[in-house]
């Protein structure tokens, strides 16, 4: 028999808030500029576009669910939570370069700023 996890610290369920809002941003991010049709690409381009949109809501779908266990105090999801804050890490590195190379400054800081906050989270979740 499973043991019972014990009570969630409440640092753990600060990090699980990070990544189930990070998570759900993300995925009403994409499902608005694809309804509004600011990914005219999406449609008639290459596989590289589904793919990056693709794996951009599977990023934000982890990032909920690895920050559900985290806060229910599942014994697997300190190590899911890493990984789907890996994931928005090479998000973020992604965005960083597109919106840099176009520019657009406030972007590039907005998400070195979401990048810094994905780390002290991770480490703040283990505490």
């Amino acid at each position: 028999m499973a043991a019972k996890p014990g009570p969630v610290h409440v640092y753990a369920k600060q990090s699980a808030r990070f990544g189930m809002l990070a998570g759900a941003a993300i995925i009403l991010i994409w499902l608005y500029r694809i309804a509004t049709g600011g990914v005219p690409e999406l449609w008639d381009s290459m596989l590289q576009t589904k793919l990056h949109v693709l794996i951009q809501i599977l990023t934000g779908v982890f990032l909920i669910f690895s920050g559900w266990a985290l806060w229910v105090g599942k014994t697997w999801a300190f190590k899911a939570f890493i990984l789907a804050n890996g994931m928005l890490i090479i998000a973020v590195i992604n965005a960083v370069s597109w919106y840099g190379d176009r520019g657009e400054m406030g972007f590039v800081l907005f998400f070195v700023a979401v990048a810094i906050l994905a780390v002290f989270f991770v480490m703040r979740a283990e505490e």
